[in-house]
């Protein structure tokens, strides 16, 4: 059986998941620009270009190419995506 504090609990939970998702709709379309981009040098290897983009996906490009190296899960930037989660077999070194 619901309580009547659990039923006013869940009806704001869902009022705030609405505010949010409009919300997240509204920053979306008004970011034009990534959320942060800095050029990253580690050890004596290539810079990589770093950014953040909406909605918290974090990117690893290659400077002199432009060509993505990873892509991180949406709010998980210590997570790849899909398609960056496994190598290509023709990446395999012999």
């Amino acid at each position: 059986m619901v309580t009547a504090s659990q039923e006013v609990q869940a009806l704001a939970t869902e009022a705030a998941a609405q505010r949010l998702k409009r919300a997240a709709t509204f920053a979306a379309s008004h970011i034009d620009k990534p959320l942060f981009k800095k050029t990253m040098r580690v050890g004596s290897g290539p810079a990589v270009l770093v950014r953040l983009d909406w909605p918290g996906v974090l990117r690893v490009f290659e400077i002199a190419t432009g060509e993505m190296l990873a892509e991180s899960l949406p709010g998980q930037p210590d997570r790849a995506s899909a398609r960056f989660s496994q190598l290509p077999s023709n990446s395999v070194h012999r």
